[in-house]
């Protein structure tokens, strides 16, 4: 009796962590947002995480296709960044085999708290208005570091975050108008990606 109970328990527990949360995306889709490798139907969620800039000559974009019955179907796209004048170098685009430990990941992000409370914010509250340093450049600078951008797709709604060497300008930029907080989130979704 005791297997039979703790088999349907189990069985609950699966049914549910499988289910597809609804985001509270901010912005309705216009046109083409972003050129997605499948189409994505009623309730089903695209999470998108974009390495860019660096030293490689490719941003490198993870799509991750979460469909109804907790399937994850992936994606990776190599795109040749904007200024590579090299006529050889080709955006490509291959599927991913998710691995047991890529799907438990995805979803467990997916329904978890760090994603929304992210959610909560948009592009424009990384920035904190101080108005006596409206008029000045950044404090802090660096190059050839990679940024990130994460955009989240459902029910022709989407969010979208990028920033430029998160955790440098985290850790190491003292600029007041950086909205740490928020840039904290951002992070903390990012390590799980990685």
């Amino acid at each position: 009796m005791k297997k039979i109970l703790f088999i349907i328990l189990i069985g609950f527990c699966f049914i549910g962590y499988a289910q597809i949360p609804n985001l509270n995306l901010k912005n309705k889709i216009k046109g083409t947002v972003v050129d997605l490798p499948q189409s994505l139907n009623q309730n089903e969620i695209c999470l998108i995480y974009e390495i860019n800039g660096g030293w490689s000559a490719y941003d490198f974009i993870y799509y991750y296709f979460i469909k109804k019955n907790g399937e994850l179907n992936a994606y990776k796209e190599e795109r040749p960044q904007a200024y590579v004048k090299n006529n050889q170098l080709k955006r490509t685009i291959k599927t991913i085999e998710p691995t047991p430990a890529l799907k438990d990941k995805i979803l467990t992000l997916i329904n978890s708290g760090q994603l929304t409370e992210l959610l909560k914010y948009k592009q424009e509250d990384f920035k904190t208005e101080i108005p006596e340093l409206k008029d000045f450049p950044p404090m802090c600078m660096i190059s050839d570091q990679n940024g990130a951008k994460l955009m989240l797709v459902q029910n022709n709604k989407y969010s979208s975050y990028h920033y430029y060497a998160p955790q440098y300008y985290y850790e190491n930029c003292p600029d007041k108008r950086i909205n740490k907080s928020v840039l904290k989130k951002f992070i903390d979704v990012l390590d799980v990606l990685r």
